[in-house]
């Protein structure tokens, strides 16, 4: 029986082919994948699972590792292949199964450019917050299957010439860059240096309407600069639409903590934006949904009623980016979250525009809901501003991840800083409940948990979770953990830092866990790629339910901590 098991089970593993092709999953970014049968709530524990191997790079890694199943590589034969992109400027390569350390190919874009290079006119504490040391890809690429091409921007400042960003079209089979085109921020004559400086690229990339679409927002709030959202043809990189947050105006970023732009199968684009100029009468709308065609027109948008307090007190609606409900609900809606700790949920098809107070109490319409979803603060540095009426929550940068549980039904995941993981159970009379699931342990500082989900269809759901282990991200890069959960009941199931001895590593901040064909591919600040998964090959067979996680999971104290002072953009 044993030999039979050992006959059958490759077929099985190789049978899963699947692939992570674009930040969180999809151009919903549910974040979920729904093809996994490897790892389950049964198998993905202490005795079972773990670290199984790591790769080594050049540098930091910001963006989500995507995953292609049987990639054609040559003179090597048909691989599975994760791609993981370096703030070096870098792109690898590697055999995702672990068969061997070296990159089947690696390909340089260019020289990044150095934190310093930024501009900082308001006095020279800001530069701590940003990111260090270099600033190269930061955002998450995407492929296109059917081309093989994998679509990447990089911010390059080489030796004597202007600072640009530029966005390029790589094979994955072999890493020849097929296309590359320079990226001109629209600006005022002569400031294309100095747009380029300003500008972040961080979310992550979109691929729709035969387009790949790119975002921008600003180092630390370097004025002056605005939100952008641009269009590009897929097969000539050549720049076919634009859309400014603020036309006009100021600020508007889009950054949503690397989340990318959202996108539904009549190709809308959805985005969160962040701090900057109102005005609906000029299309200038920072801190709100924006829903845009595909060629960029605005078509609809809701913003929160205190618009005003949200760009005064730097509370952006932005720090998260839109999640857009399966349309298996038979449901037009979509989530988001921001710094205020709002979870809201809000109609796709008739966003309202802005939100309207009713009876002076806190009933709104629109959206259809909403929910404070965070904890509020325990001391907070706005109470001497008590005509703000500021009380102050903690924030949620970490975009909400969906996934339909049969036994449970729809749940919308989400963990804020300095609290707990939260399950929002999600009805399609009553819409969100607002007594959530809650999970253990509480987050430790900031940003909170940055979430995937695994499963088998509605069965064997996994919540898995990158984020600081014992201290807050904000302006220090940090020791990290991965936490695993029962998406049923938020069980906790694995932590790395409580099973795994060696595994000390830097958290990737506001980067995700890609889950694939029974692995888990964990970015890190520690120049390496993690990759975890089941110890044996049988322990995706076993049914006999394993031991709990001991009591004290979340107790081991860190040992190594490596302070430096760090910002993510």
């Amino acid at each position: 029986m044993r030999l039979l098991i050992l006959l059958i089970l490759p077929s099985f593993v190789l049978a899963q082919d699947v692939s992570v092709l674009t930040q969180h999953n999809d151009p919903a970014r549910t974040g979920a994948n729904l093809s996994e049968k490897l790892l389950t709530p049964r198998s993905v524990r202490q005795e079972r699972f773990g670290k199984i191997f790591s790769l080594a790079v050049d540098g930091q890694i910001y963006a989500q590792p995507l995953v292609v199943a049987g990639v054609d590589i040559p003179g090597r034969g048909i691989r599975n292949v994760v791609y993981v992109a370096t703030m070096r400027n870098n792109i690898y390569a590697f055999d995702a199964e672990g068969r061997e350390d070296a990159p089947l190919w690696k390909v340089n874009l260019g020289t990044p450019m150095l934190y310093n290079q930024i501009p900082f006119e308001f006095g020279g504490l800001l530069d701590i917050y940003n990111i260090r040391p270099f600033i190269g890809i930061t955002s998450t690429p995407v492929i296109d299957p059917d081309t093989k091409r994998l679509y990447a921007v990089a911010k390059i400042a080489e030796p004597g010439q202007p600072i640009l960003h530029r966005i390029h079209a790589i094979d994955i089979r072999d890493g020849k860059i097929i296309h590359k085109a320079d990226i001109n921020i629209p600006r005022k004559e002569g400031q294309l240096d100095e747009m380029a400086r300003r500008h972040l690229q961080r979310p992550g990339l979109l691929l729709a309407n035969g387009l790949v679409y790119v975002a921008f927002g600003s180092h630390q709030d370097a004025i002056p600069y605005q939100g952008w959202l641009l269009a590009f043809d897929k097969d000539t990189l050549g720049l076919t639409h634009t859309f400014c947050v603020t036309p006009g105006g100021l600020q508007g970023g889009i950054w949503q903590s690397g989340n990318g732009p959202a996108a539904d199968h009549d190709g809308n684009i959805y985005v969160m934006t962040s701090n900057g100029s109102f005005d609906p009468s000029r299309t200038q709308f920072s801190d709100s949904f924006v829903k845009l065609s595909p060629d960029l027109s605005k078509v609809d948008w809701f913003t929160p009623a205190n618009v005003t307090k949200l760009n005064v007190l730097d509370i952006d609606l932005g720090s998260a980016g839109p999640m857009l409900l399966p349309d298996s609900l038979g449901v037009q809606e979509m989530v988001g979250a921001g710094k205020e700790g709002k979870l809201y949920l809000v109609s796709r098809t008739e966003p309202g525009h802005q939100q309207r107070r009713r009876h002076c109490r806190d009933q709104l319409n629109p959206p259809i809901q909403f929910i404070q979803a965070a904890r509020p603060w325990r001391l907070t540095w706005l109470s001497w501003l008590p005509f703000l009426f500021y009380t102050g929550y903690h924030h949620i940068h970490g975009s909400p991840v969906f996934w339909n549980s049969r036994s449970v039904g729809p749940l919308i995941y989400v963990w804020p800083e300095e609290d707990n993981l939260k399950a929002f159970k999600y009805n399609l009379k009553t819409k969100l409940n607002r007594s959530p699931i809650v999970g253990m342990p509480n987050a430790k500082g900031m940003p909170g948990g940055i979430l995937s989900v695994s499963a088998n269809g509605q069965d064997d759901g996994l919540v898995w979770a990158a984020m600081p282990l014992d201290d807050d991200a904000f302006v220090q890069t940090v020791r990290g953990v991965l936490r695993v959960f029962d998406a049923n009941t938020l069980e906790t199931l694995w932590s790395s830092d409580a099973y795994e001895s060696d595994d000390d590593f830097n958290f990737a901040k506001y980067v995700p866990p890609t889950v694939a064909n029974g692995k888990v591919y964990l970015a890190t600040f520690s120049d390496r790629l993690n990759v975890y998964g089941l110890n044996s090959p049988f322990a995706a067979l076993e049914t006999k339910p394993a031991a709990k996680a001991p009591k004290n999971l979340h107790k081991r104290k860190n040992l190594h901590k490596q302070r430096r002072e760090h910002r993510v953009g």
